[in-house]
């Protein structure tokens, strides 16, 4: 990970599906946490996500496409999830030219994408003079992933034939079968 400055903060997520569901304490030991089906991240933890306002809310971005198979809308979660800071009258186009930036997307690909609050599953899309955060209100919701922002588009992420998945996931679950996971931990030096 490379950090933006030497007291910078990391924060040890738990992806699962292209979601966050867990943020680590600090005080989390390394051999309680279960990484046999969860994929763990490390990342900096951003200042505008230190200094949160009353009225700010941290809310789950992911990326997603819709299938419409068998006339029902599915929606597949797909790449890097990631969060971000709305702040109280922030319109979706303000928040749009953030999400550009952060995810470096040149004009073109970016004009293509569409944006949807989703709640359990289900796109709402909304228009660039919504106020995003007005649909973030709910706090009460059981698992802050089934709330999020989406970014509907294109996965243009290379893909991997499902002979090669299936061959490496056997190779993993043979190898970790055969290993002592906790032999081979070292710690992890992260260098400026």
């Amino acid at each position: 990970v490379d950090l933006s400055h030497p007291d910078a903060e990391l924060r040890l997520l738990e992806v699962f599906y292209h979601k966050i569901y867990k943020i680590f304490p600090v005080t989390e030991k390394i051999e309680n946490i279960n990484d046999q089906y969860w994929t763990l991240r490390a990342e900096e933890i951003p200042v505008e996500e230190k200094n949160l306002g009353p009225r700010d809310r941290l809310i789950h971005v992911y990326h997603f496409l819709k299938d419409t198979a068998q006339n029902q809308v599915q929606v597949q979660n797909f790449g890097d999830p990631f969060f971000l800071v709305i702040h109280e009258g922030e319109t979706l186009g303000e928040v749009k030219l953030r999400i550009q930036k952060k995810l470096q997307v040149p004009d073109e690909e970016f004009s293509k994408w569409k944006f949807a609050f989703l709640s359990l599953g289900r796109p709402e899309y909304l228009q660039d003079s919504d106020i995003v955060s007005t649909r973030f209100q709910r706090r009460d919701i059981y698992g802050a992933w089934e709330q999020y922002l989406g970014l509907e588009h294109t996965d243009n992420a290379p893909k991997r034939s499902y002979a090669a998945y299936q061959v490496s996931e056997a190779y993993i679950d043979y190898f970790s079968i055969l290993q002592n996971r906790h032999a081979f931990e070292k710690p992890v030096k992260i260098y400026n």
